[in-house]
């Protein structure tokens, strides 16, 4: 089985927000999603975490605009967040919470970890923590990116 890429929510904050270093590498990285949707996936939660960021920091009608396109580009692709994905997490904290990894990052963890084998598609350096996965950078994605299969 090929690896799974599992995008973050900074993956679509990024791409879908003001001006940034990695804006436009992670507007490409959703552009190769929506073109592989059966390689690349997240979970409702990663929704979630875009639109408490845009309600909370952002103009709300850019993020209900950004919101319904990066939800359009992974419709295929969203995993939802169960009750055994929440206590997996307890386990993932007990092994790594020393490191400061959110409760956010962890069950996203528990999520591509269920889904597996999965690579995490992120600027958050947290998630190097995990042997389990490889953190994939959007600055690396020229690196990573998955090349069309002939």
């Amino acid at each position: 089985m090929s690896p799974h890429f599992f995008v973050d929510t900074n993956i679509l904050i990024c791409a879908a927000g003001r001006p940034h270093p990695l804006k436009e590498l992670c507007a490409r990285i959703l552009l190769l999603a929506a073109e592989r949707p059966s390689t690349f996936f997240t979970d409702a939660e990663v929704l979630q975490e875009f639109l408490h960021w845009y309600l909370a920091l952002q103009p709300w009608p850019q993020g209900r605009d950004g919101l319904e396109r990066c939800s359009t580009i992974m419709r295929k692709r969203i995993e939802p967040v169960y009750a055994a994905d929440v206590e997996a997490v307890a386990t993932l904290a007990g092994r790594y919470n020393p490191s400061g990894l959110s409760e956010r990052d962890l069950l996203h963890a528990a999520v591509a970890m269920r889904v597996g084998p999965a690579e995490i598609v992120s600027a958050d350096r947290g998630f190097g923590k995990f042997p389990e996965m490889k953190l994939l950078k959007p600055k690396d994605f020229d690196a990573w990116r998955p090349r069309p299969e002939a």
